[in-house]
């Protein structure tokens, strides 16, 4: 809470140097309130959460002996609090209280919208409530953490305000009059400071990194190249020489004795369907275009191996992350040159292709060697034993996904909605500076069709939409029992609005699209986190799901789970990057051909 408010000062008065400024109360009383209770919890005062956890510290500082020295512990943690309530009560009063000492943040300052504002709040109301009602709040954690770190049942403990006059109230007395003092005597104290001529610690911290970081530049000019392909022939190349070091130095064979199934005609098929997809990447990477088919035909011979191997959920994945990939790359193909720079000279494109030729050999052989060894004992009975029972579905996938390792998915979809949002600045960057002046001046290399959005496209297009939610609808509800859920449900539908950009252009489909890419962004993390916390807030741990079944009459017996719950935010979540990256690709596009007084795509 004390770093947002921080923040919260610097952005709306202009400096975080607290020697400038004094007297916000008056000009931010929000803010001031937030950060002054935030701050007496830091420095321990009651009836704050700071004081109860201020006090479990000093409680077991005499069950410490250092050096032999029982009391050692005890005073130097009297220290410590006696500084924190100084830098608390300083930070408190020198910029909410007193005088202004500058006229110009003072000026500026006022109370940011509710936006801003209302995490600090949040964080510190938590802090009040874990004062006054400590162990109806605070108790469970410290339980389970106590039973974690010490691998035993969580002994007896009261979480409580007052407990009697004791050693710890007594030095938490004296460390809170000894950080009034330094507050009353800071002038006296800094100037003592200042006529002393001590080591600074800052001064010390900034040397040291100004030492470290002219060094770091010295060895960055002696090894740096400017070409990105550089750097990473240099990263690959060590990679593959730990890889053959490694096979080496090892021993044993490289073929395992886990015998080898016969290759049927269709994988023969596929293996060669490969090898001419990669073949002709490579022979032909000056047309993007067919580079684009080219690569589809490997994810596509990918998702049919997934589909033999008898995994249809990974199959539907891989061909939905195929088509909304090329679809996207389509649309950015707009944007760029028919053919890419020539870059590479003819030595430069051998020395890359035996390095790349030599990746492939080691990652094939790296496949090879596992794929000839028995994996060791799995977890995957556990899973299927487990599944209907525990989870309520007999997709042992989604299970998984949803409830075994909900947590992981949770981390994954957020991760997902950061790249979404990166997408957008470095896509939103393109509009302003160099990167804007090229945008504004870039012309297409060839005439456009004067025929930019065919008839039949356009009408089949119109006709698929609702085709295509249905069967995305469809793959949702279904996904916890059979192959489906909520991120194959998310890519399906993001096709159909692709499908619509493609074929009737951007202004025509941005019109028609009233939702916000950020805000299913943050809707699908906040539900996905809303059924962790609710499994919480019924006494399970975190993101333990729920099902159960029920009956109607005509539609039978079904189940509610709620593991769907969770599977909305993964779908939401998904949708919305996806859609945020078609939405700034089609601005980019939009302000290309406006810049060039032609029709937009």
């Amino acid at each position: 809470a004390l770093f947002m408010s921080a923040g919260i000062v610097e952005h709306e008065t202009g400096t975080r140097d607290i020697r400038r400024l004094g007297g916000l109360a008056k000009a931010m009383p929000i803010t001031a309130l937030v950060a002054t209770l935030a701050a007496a919890s830091m420095a321990g005062l009651p009836p704050l959460g700071g004081f109860i956890s201020k006090e479990m510290m000093l409680y077991e500082t005499p069950e410490v002996a250092l050096f032999g020295l029982p009391w050692l512990v005890p005073v130097l943690a009297t220290i410590g609090a006696t500084f924190s309530v100084g830098y608390s009560l300083r930070l408190a009063w020198h910029l909410f209280f007193g005088r202004p000492r500058e006229a110009e943040p003072f000026e500026r300052a006022h109370d940011p919208g509710f936006g801003m504002w209302a995490a600090p709040a949040l964080l510190t109301a938590l802090a009040v409530l874990l004062g006054l009602i400590p162990m109806t709040l605070a108790a469970p954690l410290v339980g389970a953490v106590t039973a974690a770190v010490i691998g035993a049942p969580t002994p007896v403990f009261d979480l409580a305000l007052w407990h009697g006059v004791n050693l710890a109230l007594i030095l938490s007395a004296l460390a809170v009059a000894g950080g009034a003092v330094l507050l009353w005597q800071h002038k006296a104290l800094l100037a003592l400071w200042e006529r002393a001529r001590l080591p600074d610690a800052k001064r010390m911290f900034m040397l040291t990194l100004a030492f470290a970081d002219r060094w770091v530049r010295k060895a960055l000019v002696a090894t740096h190249s400017p070409s990105l392909q550089n750097m990473l022939l240099a990263s690959f190349a060590v990679i593959v020489a730990l890889v053959i070091e490694g096979a080496v130095t090892g021993g044993g064979l490289l073929t395992g004795a886990r015998a080898g199934l016969a290759a049927p005609l269709p994988a023969i098929i596929a293996w060669v369907l490969l090898i001419a997809a990669t073949a002709a990447v490579v022979n032909d990477s000056r047309n993007r275009l067919r580079v684009l088919i080219y690569v589809s035909v490997i994810g596509l011979v990918v998702s049919l191996a997934f589909a033999q191997l008898s995994a249809p959920d990974l199959a539907l994945t891989q061909i939905s992350v195929e088509v909304v990939t090329i679809l996207l790359l389509l649309l950015a193909l707009n944007l760029l040159p028919k053919a890419p720079p020539l870059l590479s000279s003819a030595p430069r494109k051998w020395r890359d292709g035996a390095l790349a030729v030599t990746g492939g050999v080691l990652v094939g052989g790296l496949a090879w060697a596992m794929l000839t060894r028995d994996p060791g004992p799995s977890i995957a009975a556990y899973h299927l034993a487990n599944a209907k029972s525990g989870g309520g579905g007999t997709n042992v996938v989604n299970v998984i996904l949803v409830d075994f390792r909900a947590f992981d998915t949770l981390g994954e979809i957020i991760v997902l909605g950061i790249a979404g949002l990166g997408i957008f600045a470095l896509l939103e960057t393109a509009a302003v500076g160099a990167a804007g002046a090229r945008l504004r001046a870039w012309r297409a290399e060839m005439p456009h069709s004067p025929e930019r959005h065919p008839i039949m496209l356009v009408t089949a297009g119109r006709i698929i939409l609702p085709l295509t939610l249905t069967v995305g609808i469809y793959l949702f509800l279904r996904g916890h029992n059979q192959p489906g859920g909520g991120f194959i449900a998310a890519l399906v539908v993001a096709v159909a609005f692709l499908v619509q950009y493609l074929a009737a252009g951007f202004d025509w489909s941005d019109e028609r699209r009233k939702f916000g890419e950020h805000q299913l962004i943050a809707w699908g993390v906040l539900v996905a986190m809303a059924t962790g916390l609710g499994a919480m807030a019924l006494g399970a741990p975190f993101l333990t799901s729920w099902f159960d079944y029920f009956s109607l009459p005509l539609i039978g017996k079904f189940e509610l789970a709620s593991a769907m719950l969770f599977d909305t935010g993964v779908f939401l979540t998904v949708f919305g990057a996806v859609m945020l990256a078609l939405a700034q690709l089609s601005h980019i596009a939009q302000r290309a051909a406006r810049a060039a007084g032609e029709q937009t795509p």
